[in-house]
């Protein structure tokens, strides 16, 4: 004990600097925690690619477009799914609202076009998701084996999407997620949100568990949705088609993502109201998904870690303004600055990587942000009526 005491009180001179062990052993367990906080983050040893693989053989495909009150979003993009450059057959199936009358006069236009197929969602139909039902309509009419659900608000940024997509089904893979990103002009707290989202999701992928699906593109087989019959058990849910389809289809490395140039969706700007909606749906529907548990374990535990580091910062240098040990408090600042500084580097590599521009000084604090949104969104959500989520009210 008197060697700890001697350590921790007693002054130790480096070249015309004082220190005693008490400050030394305060700034050493500070950086510690820091760098570990640093390193237990999304950002770190993100977007690894996959080894290189020899493509699939290209094969017929069905597009399964389900435009739902959305004409407009129809109108901007079909052209993009029609005009592909694909060598092997492949239609494009729009399942619309049967008394939609301005998305029939949008495929009137488009009706001499021998890759086009529509059909509609009966007006009758009650007590079920009309999003799920029109993807199963289409499914049902699909001509050929692999079939591709494509969220209508997005579009390929090449006309060598649909070969790209195909090109990762391989045997033992059935099913194949488009990476899909906002478009420029998104807000950067909102296009931050999403790739830091994608990055656990793209990791669950990579270790052959996977959970979700945030992106706007799924391809997967037509005789394995019809086995096992489609949305069953989720038809009730409004939102959640990609999230459900990759919980129950993935199997232990089933799953592949094609996060190539030619292989990424561009999604449309969400409005405010759209934005909120898809973290509340997300927030009921996460309760009916399996593996959901372990998906926020380790999101929970970046974000303790994170704020762990900050916490022993703040508090060490607090200690040292209140004790007057202001060589402590300088150490204290430049392993603050070290943190912003090995954060901001991390991070911006990995949004480099997945082809997107975030400003450096926005990013650490985009990072404490994101926790105070979802508990935000957990507020709204407690207080939402929870029919509102379901297809049959009560």
């Amino acid at each position: 004990m008197t060697d700890l005491y001697n350590f921790l009180f007693e002054n130790i001179t480096l070249g015309n600097v004082v220190l005693d062990g008490l400050t030394i052993l305060i700034l050493a367990v500070t950086l510690l925690i820091a760098l570990l906080s640093c390193f237990l983050n999304p950002f770190f040893r993100a977007g690894v690619r996959a080894e290189e693989e020899t493509p699939a053989p290209a094969r017929p495909v069905s597009i399964v477009l389900t435009p739902i009150n959305d004409a407009i979003v129809l109108e901007k993009n079909l052209k993009h799914y029609l005009e592909q450059d694909y060598p092997e057959p492949y239609e494009v199936i729009v399942v619309a609202p049967q008394e939609d009358k301005e998305t029939a006069d949008i495929l009137k236009r488009y009706a001499s076009n021998p890759k086009l197929y529509t059909t509609f969602v009966p007006q009758s139909s009650r007590y079920m998701s009309r999003k799920k039902l029109a993807i199963t309509l289409g499914v049902k009419a699909a001509k050929h084996e692999w079939v591709a659900m494509v969220d209508i608000a997005c579009h390929p940024q090449s006309s060598a999407w649909l070969a790209s997509l195909v090109a990762h089904c391989h045997d033992g893979k059935n099913l194949v997620v488009s990476h899909t990103k906002y478009e420029y002009d998104t807000p950067d707290f909102r296009r931050f949100e999403r790739i830091y989202t994608d990055l656990y999701v793209q990791r669950e992928y990579r270790s052959g568990r996977p959970y979700r699906c945030t992106d706007g593109a799924l391809l997967f087989r037509k005789n394995e949705f019809i086995d096992e019959e489609g949305f069953r058990g989720d038809l009730k849910y409004l939102r959640g088609e990609f999230d459900f389809m990759v919980n129950k289809y993935a199997k232990r490395h089933s799953l592949a993502i094609d996060t190539s140039d030619d292989g990424t969706l561009i999604e449309e700007t969400p409005t405010d109201k759209e934005w909120r909606n898809r973290h509340l749906f997300y927030m009921e529907n996460r309760k009916h998904l399996e593996r959901s548990l372990r998906h926020r374990i380790r999101f929970n535990f970046h974000q303790i870690a994170m704020r762990l580091g900050y916490l022993s910062v703040s508090a060490a240098l607090a200690f040292a303004i209140l004790t007057e040990r202001w060589i402590l408090a300088a150490g204290v600042g430049i392993i603050m600055l070290l943190i912003f500084i090995i954060r901001t580097t991390i991070a911006r590599k990995a949004i480099e990587r997945a082809d997107e521009s975030i400003p450096a000084g926005k990013i650490v604090p985009y990072e404490l942000r994101i926790l105070w949104h979802n508990i935000a969104c957990m507020v709204r959500y407690r207080r939402a009526d929870k029919n509102d989520f379901i297809s049959h009210k009560i």
